[in-house]
């Protein structure tokens, strides 16, 4: 059984919010500190990755969420839409140009409450008025509980990146 968060109101983030995403951006750098070596830690680029973000979603027809529930800032999420360019005829020209999650949040003590699907939700709908029929989102490939989350609500493997470090050995 799910509880729900009550009251929970998803919103356009406003720039009195923007304290509060510096530290959930710092938050979920850090954790995905715990999933790859190459993430820098939140305190020194939450700020500027935040402002990067910022900037893709004014140029890019994006959107950041804030979920709110009884004055409090429960999450955030940023989207914004991709489009492959016209070379790109490995994939079906209706979806070469998709929404895409690029950052969802969500605090620990809020998580498995509807806060994270309710912001997808919003995000979805964006997209579809947009005319859009695809949305992806990237997690990193050790983070299960975000691969569990993403699946239990529609969300399906579309590619798998798979890498390798060249060091010296």
């Amino acid at each position: 059984m799910v509880t729900m968060e009550p009251d929970l109101i998803i919103r356009n983030a406003l720039l009195s919010d923007r304290s509060i995403l510096v530290g959930f951006m710092e938050a979920l750098q850090d954790s995905e500190r715990e999933y790859h070596e190459n993430r820098p830690t939140g305190a020194r680029i939450g700020d500027a990755h935040l402002a990067y973000l910022e900037e893709l979603a004014l140029e890019r027809d994006g959107r950041i969420y804030v979920a709110e529930s009884a004055g409090e800032i429960l999450g955030f999420l940023v989207c914004f839409i991709e489009e492959l360019d016209a070379g790109d005829l490995h994939v079906d020209a209706r979806e070469r140009k998709y929404g895409y999650i690029s950052d969802l949040y969500v605090l620990p003590q809020s998580r498995g409450r509807g806060v994270g699907a309710a912001l997808m939700k919003a995000a979805e709908c964006h997209f579809r008025g947009r005319g859009l029929s695809v949305v992806r989102v990237n997690t990193l490939a050790d983070n299960r509980a975000a691969i569990e989350f993403y699946r239990a609500i529609d969300y399906g493997f579309y590619e798998i990146t798979l890498e390798k470090r060249l060091e010296e050995k």
